[in-house]
C-alpha cells in the first residue's frame, strides 16, 4: 500500500478475504499503509498526486471489502453514536473515512460532517444531538488552530465537560493533545474505536 503497488494490494485482500481474515484487520493494515504515504506527503517524498493515488486505491479496494463488513456490522450490536469531521483548513478525508469504516463496522452509529468543518458545526452537534464524543481528524499542521478555537468555544459555552474528544492524523501527535487538552490521541484506527468503546460502556 505505501509503495502503491495497485495490483499486489489487490492480490493479497483478496487472497485474506478468501481465507476469511478479519475485514477490520485488512483495513487496518491498509490504513498503517496510508499513513506512510500521509508521512512521506508531509516530508515532500511524495506529491498530491500519489497522496490522490492512495485515496483512490483505498476507496476503490473498500468495494471489495464492503460485503464482508457490511456482513460484520450486521452481527454487531450498536453501541453509541459518534459524530466526525475533518477540522477547518483542511479538506483531507482519507483517514477520517477509515476510521468511519471501522467504527460503522464495529457496532458504531457515525455522523460524517465531512471536510473543512467549522467549530460552530461540532458544536451544534453537541448542544442538539447530545453527542458524547466527537472524532477530530487532520493531516495539516494548520487545522490545529481550529481544534482550539472549538474546545474554547465549548468551555465558553459550558460543553466542553459534556463531551469526549478523539484526534488523529498526521498534524497531531500526543504531544499536541495533550497541549490542545482532548481526551485522546489515536494514532491508528484501531485506537480510536478502542477509546470510544471504552468511552461508551
Amino acid at each position: 500500500m505505501a509503495e502503491l503497488e495497485r495490483d499486489k494490494v489487490f492480490d493479497i485482500v483478496r487472497n485474506e478475504l478468501n481465507n476469511d481474515m478479519d475485514p477490520l484487520k485488512i483495513i487496518e493494515l491498509l490504513s498503517e499503509g496510508i499513513k506512510i504515504v500521509g508521512d512521506r506527503f508531509e516530508k515532500k517524498e511524495y506529491f498530491l498526486a500519489e497522496l490522490i493515488t492512495g485515496g483512490d486505491i483505498f476507496e476503490t479496494i473498500f468495494q471489495e471489502i464492503k460485503p464482508a463488513l457490511e456482513k460484520r456490522k450486521a452481527d454487531t450490536k450498536i453501541q453509541g453514536t459518534i459524530v466526525i469531521g475533518t477540522v477547518k483548513g483542511d479538506v483531507h478525508d482519507i483517514g477520517k473515512n477509515i476510521v468511519k469504516t471501522i467504527l460503522m463496522a464495529s457496532g458504531f452509529r457515525v455522523k460524517d460532517l465531512g471536510v473543512d468543518v467549522p467549530a460552530e458545526k461540532f458544536v451544534e452537534s453537541v448542544k442538539n444531538q447530545n453527542v458524547k464524543i466527537l472524532g477530530l481528524s487532520a493531516l495539516l499542521t494548520i487545522a490545529i488552530d481550529s481544534v482550539e478555537e472549538l474546545i474554547e468555544i465549548l468551555k465558553k459555552e459550558n460543553l466542553r465537560d459534556n463531551v469526549k474528544i478523539i484526534i488523529g492524523g498526521s498534524a497531531f501527535n500526543e504531544n499536541i493533545a495533550k497541549n490542545l487538552d482532548v481526551d485522546a490521541f489515536g494514532s491508528n484506527p484501531m485506537e480510536a474505536v478502542k477509546f470510544c468503546q471504552k468511552y461508551i460502556k
